[in-house]
């Protein structure tokens, strides 16, 4: 609750802000930065210098990354479409075999995610928005489409970036550039992604090594936040055991990473690990992964995780689902581009581009819906 406070706080303070600047000034651009109620557009054209410098002293590199884009962007369009008609065929078709690999949800913060998760799911969308953007402007100037500006946003707390082609330009671009302006954005959300995936391989162990505690009850003096919990009575707490029953007559013993804390029971007990360490105090765990180098403080290590956790997940997402040719999606303008070594007529061309369009977002919605009908309502 207190963070739906601060959110509602920080929103009352940037309308403040637009308010008083509006109202001093008369404006709402200053140069190159332009307020609105609840967001900014920061807009520069010298990053666009940038994109010339790098593309003009590797021109051969950045041509053959962009010609794997297109091969990669064939293989991300195919695999969104294939996952989405397979996944709905298992939930129609086979519902003993769904499980959490089924999941599809779309990702809105407060509701779909839990706002907990809000500073690690902000970093990564910074991350992958301004990749995927920049990824857009170097093909663009390696292709030599102009670009207007380039810039940086904040829409209330969300960050992004964005690249603005000339729109003339590019619509009388050949296929082949309009393609690998396209996929460029989400290869690099691709990229990314795996380069994290590999990351997280090497920096952590591979399985949990106990569960860290993030939140506990009022009266609890033994059991604090940012204790890393590895053993009760002996057992040690991972996914596989965390719900099996733990027996004891007269005393629990909970090991944790700074020491061992024990409870004298008035009663022996039967009883899932989960439920004993409920009834110690804490109110809410995570799963534990430990550094393979430490860094001392088990809770940098477990935020490290989760942010690396979060890019992975959010980069690997928008990579494929980006793809799927749905309008307003690079995957729509990917295909169209294809089609046009073949369809000239614009008509039947936007005829096919529609019908991709509702085929895809009819196979996106019945996988959200059948996803809550199977799970019921969560949040991730």
């Amino acid at each position: 609750m207190n963070t739906y406070l601060y959110l509602l706080m920080l929103a009352a303070g940037w309308l403040s802000i637009y308010l008083i600047l509006r109202g001093f000034f008369s404006r709402e651009s200053f140069g190159n930065l332009k307020l609105y109620p609840l967001a900014f557009v920061l807009r520069s054209k010298r990053v666009i210098g940038f994109f010339d410098r790098v593309v003009n002293k590797f021109p051969l590199f950045w041509m053959v990354l962009s010609n794997i884009g297109v091969a990669v962007g064939f293989g991300l369009t195919a695999f969104s479409i294939y996952f989405l008609a397979k996944n709905l065929g298992t939930y129609l078709f086979a519902p003993q075999q769904v499980g959490p690999q089924n999941i599809v949800v779309p990702l809105i913060i407060g509701v779909t995610i839990k706002l907990e998760h809000l500073p690690y799911i902000l970093l990564a969308l910074g991350i992958i928005l301004i990749t995927h953007e920049g990824m857009h402007g170097l093909v663009a100037r390696l292709e030599k489409i102009r670009l207007k500006s380039t810039g940086l946003f904040l829409a209330f707390i969300f960050p992004g970036g964005f690249v603005e082609p000339d729109e003339e330009e590019f619509n009388k671009a050949s296929p082949k550039t309009k393609m690998r302006v396209a996929a460029a954005g989400s290869f690099a959300n691709l990229v990314v992604g795996l380069l994290v995936v590999f990351l997280m391989m090497g920096l952590f162990l591979p399985m949990e090594s106990g569960v860290m505690v993030l939140e506990v009850e009022e009266n609890s003096t033994k059991i604090c936040v940012g204790d890393v919990i590895v053993e009760v009575n002996g057992v040690a707490v991972n996914q596989e055991t965390l719900f099996q029953n733990i027996t004891a007559k007269d005393m629990i013993v909970v090991e944790t990473v700074r020491g061992a804390i024990s409870y004298k029971l008035k009663k022996p007990i039967n009883m899932p690990m989960a439920w004993i360490l409920r009834g110690i105090g804490v109110k809410r765990i995570d799963y534990y992964r430990p550094m393979r180098i430490h860094l001392g403080d088990p809770m940098v290590e477990y935020n490290v995780y989760k942010v690396f956790w979060w890019i992975q997940l959010v980069a690997l997402g928008v990579a494929i689902f980006n793809m799927l040719p749905v309008y307003f999606l690079d995957g729509s303008l990917f295909l169209s581009s294809l089609l046009e070594f073949w369809i000239k007529d614009e008509r039947k061309l936007k005829f096919f581009n529609v019908g991709l369009t509702s085929i895809c977002v009819m196979l996106l919605a019945l996988n959200i819906i059948f996803t809550y009908k199977t799970f019921g309502f969560f949040q991730l």
